[in-house]
């Protein structure tokens, strides 16, 4: 015998059927159900922590581990950087959570700091952990890279390489550089040719201006012979700082041209007989660099020390310093050659009431002058001329191929013992009138 059905139960079936006969009467309804029904199952599977599903992406890789890598003494030589390195993943991710996953919320990876030799390594990629899931796997699942030692060389020197002319009218310092001496880090392939790191000063850019002239200037590296080693793997350091730039200094003064004066550059007289001829200074001029008010009032240079010539009989060439060529900033010389010519003095003397003669006469004739003697004026050599006595000078006309008439004619004269010497007669021509000795 069965159990009664309590009255509860009763009323609820009772309900159904009724809430089923309005449904079956109303097809809206009908729809609205199962809109409803799809509801509730999709707020159930998301709700669900335990459903997974499968997703494709395609991810773009960071790079890490670098820095770890060159801490162990290697460094990768590909370029990891300038493109994106992409593969294709698949994530198992939770239902709820699948279209909120994307390829970045796995950090997808490729870590560098797995390498521990040098050579062609391949490196899998990675990932790292997110509440979305995990990555089931990569494709390609690694990645093939070329490895280097990573070395340092120490004191590479920094050199200032001079580009362009100096302005005119412009002196340019030696230049000192700050750092003058870097260390440069990177592949062993690329570190082991470097042999010296190059900051250019362009002289065209110089003025006046710029009496303690700063240049910033980049740094670039060059192997032995001038070439440029340029790598973004390559990094120079000073004190453990990175550095790309040097700072060149200098001094830029205005120069001027300086006449040294040579007739200061002796002192003392010549043995007796003897006298100073040319004094010449090499170099004549000298360039001499300073500021604008020390150049103003620079009229000429002079020797420190005069050569002297006391007792000299014969030539002399000294070499002396220029007073004062170390006190400006730059001077072309500081000493010049000093070049003395000693030559036998000069000695002039007047000589009165000399007689003239009239020689080579054609015979059978006679000859008168219009003055019979005249008064003249030697010079030469001090040592011709010092004992030299009237009787020794002979003044004279000649009438080699002259016949009867009246002539002007040249005073000439002849001294005896004597070659070198210079002639002035009081009166430069005479009359000369010549006769038959008939007449």
């Amino acid at each position: 015998m069965q159990a009664p059905v309590p009255e509860t139960q009763k009323k609820a079936d009772s309900r159904m059927k009724l809430i089923w006969k309005r449904v079956r009467r109303h097809p809206f309804l009908k729809l609205t159900a199962v809109l409803i029904a799809i509801l509730f199952w999709m707020i159930v599977i998301a709700s669900d922590p335990t459903l997974e599903r499968q997703k494709e992406m395609t991810a773009t890789i960071s790079v890490t581990g670098a820095d770890t890598l060159r801490s162990r003494g290697y460094v990768v030589t590909d370029d990891l950087t300038s493109s994106p390195i992409t593969v294709n993943i698949t994530a198992k991710v939770t239902q709820g959570n699948y279209d909120r996953a994307t390829a970045a919320s796995f950090s997808p990876r490729l870590d560098l700091s797995q390498i521990t030799s040098d050579g062609q390594q391949d490196v899998s990629f990675s990932a790292g952990y997110s509440t979305y899931g995990e990555i089931q796997s990569f494709e390609p699942k690694s990645m093939t890279v070329n490895v280097e030692r990573y070395i340092t060389r120490s004191r590479v020197p920094v050199v200032v390489r001079v580009t362009g002319e100096m302005p005119q009218g412009l002196w340019r310092s030696a230049t000192s550089c700050d750092p003058n001496l870097v260390s440069v880090s990177g592949p062993a392939s690329l570190v082991e040719q470097v042999r010296r790191a190059v900051v250019e000063l362009p002289l065209e850019g110089l003025s006046a201006d710029m009496e303690d002239c700063q240049v910033t200037s980049p740094v670039t590296l060059e192997t032995a012979d001038g070439q440029t080693i340029s790598s973004p793997l390559i990094r120079i350091t000073f004190e453990s700082v990175t550095v790309d730039s040097a700072s060149i200094e200098c001094s830029v003064l205005p120069t001027r041209s300086v006449a040294v004066d040579a007739a200061s550059a002796i002192t003392g007289t010549p043995a007796h007989g003897y006298e100073v001829g040319e004094i010449r200074v090499s170099p004549e001029t000298v360039t001499v660099a300073d500021s604008a008010e020390a150049l103003k009032n620079l009229e000429a240079m002079f020797v420190q020390s005069p050569v002297d010539v006391t007792g000299a009989t014969e030539d002399l060439l000294v070499t002396v310093p220029l007073a004062g060529a170390t006190a400006h900033s730059y001077c072309s010389a500081r000493e010049v050659a000093v070049s003395v010519t000693i030559r036998p003095a000069t000695h002039t003397h007047t000589y009165n009431d000399l007689p003239v003669q009239v020689e080579n006469l054609g015979p059978g004739l006679k000859a008168a002058l219009s003055r019979a003697k005249l008064g003249a004026v030697l010079s030469g050599a001090y040592q011709d001329m010092e004992s030299l006595k009237a009787a020794n000078i002979h003044l004279y006309v000649d009438a080699q191929g002259l016949a009867a008439g009246v002539y002007n004619v040249e005073v000439q004269c002849r001294v005896d013992g004597a070659e070198s010497y210079d002639f002035t007669p009081q009166q430069q021509t005479l009359t000369l009138t010549i006769q038959s000795e008939a007449e």
